[in-house]
């Protein structure tokens, strides 16, 4: 993990002979339902741009199970991206492959029944992206795009204060992107 991180960030350091473009993004839906994602994408060329993201889920549960249910958990995002035929740059049609650690855990937040919930899951994803990205005169981004792939080592638990039981993983791994954001550097 730590060897993502440090390429990640090595890969945005790395700068061509013209100025480097860095784009920011957020996913503005999901940040109305305490999920938001953070990502950053280091445009290499015309054609070639590498993202890093972070993603947070907290808060209440989106859905309720008749338990007052508190969650928490984060993924992280490295991923390659080729667009075919830019306008402007890294826009328009793209295709690519990510990899995505991730985790999310429910907690009972009821006390009163001595029950935890203690509902626990994370996996390691790698996929693959595809999507479309406007870009406008002025260096407002617009994103939408979906990746899917493989879950391993897929691991989902619940507690039922005495035992704790394994659940079956389905093996997949998947995200949808709705992303607004910014191009810095170039000649916005």
């Amino acid at each position: 993990m730590k060897k993502l991180i440090v390429l990640a960030f090595f890969a945005f350091a790395v700068s061509s002979t013209s100025i480097a473009q860095i784009e920011l993004k957020i996913n503005p839906v999901g940040a109305l339902f305490n999920n938001p994602d953070i990502v950053g994408e280091y445009l290499v060329n015309e054609d070639i741009g590498i993202e890093v993201g972070l993603g947070f889920v907290y808060g209440s549960s989106a859905i309720d199970f008749g338990e007052d249910l508190k969650r928490s958990g984060f993924s992280f995002l490295v991923a390659g991206k080729y667009y075919f035929s830019p306008d402007d740059g890294c826009d328009k049609f793209y295709a690519g492959a990510y990899l995505r650690p991730r985790t999310l855990t429910y907690k009972d937040n009821d006390t009163s029944d001595n029950f935890d919930y203690g509902y626990k899951q994370s996996a390691f994803g790698v996929g693959l992206m595809t999507g479309y990205k406007w870009v406008g005169a002025r260096g407002i981004i617009f994103e939408i795009g979906f990746g899917l792939g493989r879950a391993f080592g897929a691991k989902n638990t619940y507690n039922d204060n005495s035992n704790t039981y394994e659940i079956p993983s389905l093996g997949i791994d998947g995200f949808g992107r709705l992303a607004v954001g910014y191009r810095f550097g170039g000649d916005n």
